[in-house]
């Protein structure tokens, strides 16, 4: 499994939405009616899953999935260099 996908999966596991109905652009509050416990859940879900602790502006700035991912995305980069 790629980023992308970890990052979908886990959103789905936490929220109990099937996979199939997560993409990208979906929007926590919008799509997937999320209040700020819930996104709270997964973005810990996602610091242990990725083994990383996102700072209190991070989170605030997550509105979607790819927001998301681009966090993770730069947590890896950085490790990887």
């Amino acid at each position: 499994m790629n980023l992308k996908e970890n990052v979908i999966n886990v959103v789905s596991w936490v929220t109990k939405i099937n996979p199939q109905h997560i993409c990208m652009t979906t929007s926590l509050q919008d799509d997937l009616h999320l209040d700020e416990i819930d996104k709270m859940s997964i973005i810990l879900e996602l610091e242990k899953w990725f083994n990383i602790e996102l700072t209190a502006k991070e989170v605030d700035q997550i509105e979607t999935v790819k927001d998301m991912w681009d966090c993770i995305n730069k947590y890896q980069s950085r490790y990887a260099a």
